[in-house]
């Protein structure tokens, strides 16, 4: 009987609880500003109705463009990636549901570097996976390297803004750095993968 050996890539389930995680994580900080933010920092906005899909498809475009540098040399068996990078960079904006809904609220509560380090855990304990936790952390930065104004680094412990843009080259140097190093991963899992099936059938 031929022996039945697991994906070395990332499963189309793991790409879903992936994104689960990450928008219920999203939920959870927009919940937490909304509920622990100072009424003088609930002063969240919209951005003006005709500029809202541009800027999505902007989010869906360079993410996706960077899921196609995580599974550079790897093949289709990193395909879920591609799905994966672009859905997590749109879903952060998932913070502004109160603003949407015509509710107060703090400015972008998940764009947060401790939202970041709380998603990357969670992912860590639940996926275990190091080029899921770099895809996710490569989303997070692709976001925040296209949006422009305020955000609060420490929400929802500190709800202190600060100026977003000095710090976008940052994150896009981060974006990009990461999708390369989870397509490195993918492809040295690959590597040492045939290299087991070649000494086994040796």
């Amino acid at each position: 009987m031929k022996e039945t050996r697991p994906s070395v890539g990332p499963t189309w389930r793991s790409v879903f609880y992936t994104a689960l995680i990450y928008g219920g994580a999203a939920l959870l900080f927009t919940l937490l500003g909304v509920l622990q933010g100072p009424t003088v920092a609930q002063i969240g906005t919209t951005r003006p109705a005709d500029t809202i899909p541009g800027h999505l498809i902007e989010l869906a475009v360079f993410g996706l463009l960077l899921a196609a540098v995580c599974i550079v040399g790897f093949g289709r068996e990193g395909l879920p990636f591609v799905l994966l990078l672009p859905v997590l960079t749109l879903l952060l904006d998932i913070d502004h549901l109160p603003a949407y809904l015509g509710s107060a609220e703090t400015i972008r509560p998940a764009h947060s570097l401790l939202f970041l380090a709380f998603v990357l855990a969670a992912t860590a304990i639940t996926i275990k996976a190091l080029d899921t936790e770099l895809v996710v952390a490569s989303a997070f930065m692709t976001h925040m390297a296209i949006d422009t104004g305020l955000f609060a680094p420490w929400s929802p412990l500190s709800f202190q803004y600060i100026q977003l843009d000095p710090y976008r080259p940052i994150f896009a140097v981060g974006a990009v750095a990461c999708a390369a190093a989870a397509g490195l991963v993918l492809r040295v899992r690959k590597m040492a993968d045939n290299h087991g099936r070649g000494a086994n059938n040796g």
